[in-house]
C-alpha cells in the first residue's frame, strides 16, 4: 500500500480518532517518518487536539443556549438543502 500526502489528513483525522488498524498505522507512521511536511501536519493537528481538550466547558446562560441551537438548527438545515440540490 503506498501512501500519497493527499491520503494523509484522511489517515490522521482516523488515527486521532483510533479507527486505524495496526497495518494502516505502520503505514502512516512509515510515511511520516519520511515526510516532513506530513509530519509538520500531524504535529500541528496533535497540537490542536491537546489544546482542544484542555479547555474547560463553559456553562452557557438559557437564552445563549437557545439562540446557539436555533442557529445551529438552521445551519445544518442549509447544509441539507445544499446537499440535496446539488445531487438534483
Amino acid at each position: 500500500m503506498i501512501i500519497r500526502c493527499k491520503d494523509i489528513l484522511n489517515l490522521l483525522s482516523d488515527f486521532f480518532d483510533d479507527e486505524l488498524d495496526s497495518k494502516e498505522e505502520e503505514f502512516l507512521f512509515d510515511h511520516l517518518y519520511q515526510c516532513h511536511r506530513c509530519l509538520q501536519i500531524y504535529n500541528s493537528y496533535k497540537q490542536m487536539l491537546d489544546l482542544f481538550h484542555s479547555l474547560k466547558p463553559i456553562k452557557l446562560e438559557e437564552d445563549m443556549r437557545r439562540s446557539f441551537h436555533k442557529w445551529l438548527h438552521i445551519e445544518i438545515k442549509q447544509i441539507v438543502i445544499k446537499k440535496k440540490y446539488k445531487k438534483l
